[in-house]
């Protein structure tokens, strides 16, 4: 699905169109492999970078092919239940912007068009601001983990087992997190060179803000990842010592159980035994186990076995 918008400084006013006009944002979702073709010819773009953008694996980089900057990056996402990236290409050229990816676009631009400084005529301002709301989608996304991290940090007592599978999911998330932003980084940093890209005084500006949200993203990721790893680990601490706890009570019991058992069964073999005619042996036998018990429950809890 191919959407066209152009909003300029003298008409505030987001429009919509059928077809390209100059200056407009092209947002392309989900494309068929006619529309990829199609874009590649109308615009002179190079068509394995345009399939590059619906590969789920594509790392952020940064190309220049024939006058345009194709800027790749990968924007967080719910996929079937869990947090995740996809891939983002972003193209700077002659007269357009365009967005392509795997996924409806619409969650990014709502963000943009709601923006009063936002106009597609200017192509690197509004590159910029594309990765300010890439930017703010990590933050959000980060602030969720980190709310859910703290929660557990100060309730340990609450943790299940079932728990144990979302700090595992929150690493994977984490280092999925920072495999995007590193990446960004590179890209702020080889943008803000100016042999790319032309800024103004005022993009130059928003590209330093931009870096420094970008430093404390990963900031945050590195936290919460430690965070997430530590927890999990003290409660595989605290659930081996409870284990051994378990453990070192059922052999303890096992001990003084196997004892009054042994008595038993040999009473109960047809055979002569002391005092087997006797009317009170069976008395004598239950007060004998009790005081057994009783010896190995007293000097268990004094060596501490229970």
């Amino acid at each position: 699905m191919i959407n066209y918008y152009k909003r300029s400084i003298k008409n505030l006013n987001i429009k919509s169109s059928k077809e390209y006009k100059e200056g407009c944002i092209i947002l392309v979702s989900s494309p068929e492999e006619k529309e990829l073709d199609d874009l590649a010819l109308e615009f002179s773009l190079e068509r394995d970078l345009l399939s590059d953008a619906l590969d789920p694996y594509e790392v952020p980089r940064m190309e220049l092919e024939k006058n345009a900057v194709y800027a790749f990056a990968r924007i967080p996402t719910e996929i079937t239940g869990r947090t995740a990236t996809i891939p983002l290409l972003i193209i700077v050229g002659n007269g357009f912007l365009m967005l392509v990816a795997k996924k409806d676009l619409d969650f990014l631009f709502k963000d943009l068009r709601k923006r009063k400084d936002f106009f597609t005529t200017q192509k690197t301002t509004s590159f910029l601001q594309i990765f300010g709301e890439i930017q703010a989608d990590y933050g959000q996304m980060l602030t969720k983990i980190n709310k859910k991290v703290n929660y557990f940090s100060l309730n340990m007592h609450e943790i299940k087992d079932n728990d144990i599978s979302n700090f595992i999911n929150f690493e994977i998330t984490l280092n999925e997190f920072l495999s995007a932003l590193i990446p960004i980084r590179h890209t702020l940093n080889n943008t803000s060179h100016g042999k790319i890209l032309s800024f103004s005084d005022d993009d130059t500006e928003m590209l330093e803000d931009l870096r420094l949200q970008n430093e404390q993203l990963i900031e945050r990721c590195k936290s919460n990842l430690t965070n997430s790893t530590n927890l999990r680990q003290a409660y595989e601490v605290i659930s081996t010592s409870r284990l051994n706890r378990t453990m070192k009570l059922l052999t303890g019991m096992t001990v003084i159980l196997a004892l009054p058992t042994m008595v038993t069964s040999f009473y109960g073999m047809n055979v002569a035994l002391p005092f087997a005619q006797s009317p009170f042996v069976f008395w004598g036998i239950v007060l004998f186990i009790f005081a057994l018990v009783g010896v190995l429950f007293v000097a268990f809890r004094g060596r501490k076995l229970l």
